[in-house]
């Protein structure tokens, strides 16, 4: 099913208009790597909103800034980084949505974890946060459960 080992990147800056072209190239990966449409809409729905969450958060809605999106194939697993270089996320302050109300934030991350196996971050990069999202493919047996 996939080519274990292998990754790829896209580079794109923080104008929501360049979410599409995003979704287009990893939708493009993820079809070369055989991950059936159902498992593509949900990697792209989360990919998009931690993208939309660096637009809007890390870079206070900046233009011109960089996010790098990365994937990796493993046997068991595909693995995407988000990477940007503002703001670095800060735990304390999130709060997740309240899904009884009509929350009017905290639900991008929300849907994000819906969508993967396995949901992190890092913020011990210099600058910005690096987001982890982990999906087990189908019919594997994850042999750990690390990224």
């Amino acid at each position: 099913m996939t080519d274990g080992g292998s990754e790829g990147t896209f580079v794109l800056t923080s104008e929501p208009q360049h979410l599409a072209r995003l979704r287009d190239w990893l939708r493009e990966e993820l079809t070369r790597h055989e991950v059936d449409g159902r498992e593509q809409f949900g990697l792209q729905v989360a990919v998009g909103e931690i993208c939309s969450n660096s637009i809007k958060h890390a870079y206070a809605g900046l233009g011109g800034k960089p996010i790098h999106v990365s994937v990796r194939w493993g046997e068991d697993r595909v693995v995407i980084e988000v990477r940007d270089f503002g703001r670095k996320f800060d735990p304390e302050l999130y709060r997740p949505p309240d899904l009884e109300a009509l929350p009017e934030g905290g639900v991008g991350l929300h849907i994000a974890k819906q969508f993967v196996d396995e949901f992190s971050f890092d913020v011990t990069q210099e600058q910005g946060t690096r987001w982890i999202l982990v999906k087990y493919l189908p019919g594997a047996e994850p042999k750990s459960r690390t990224p």
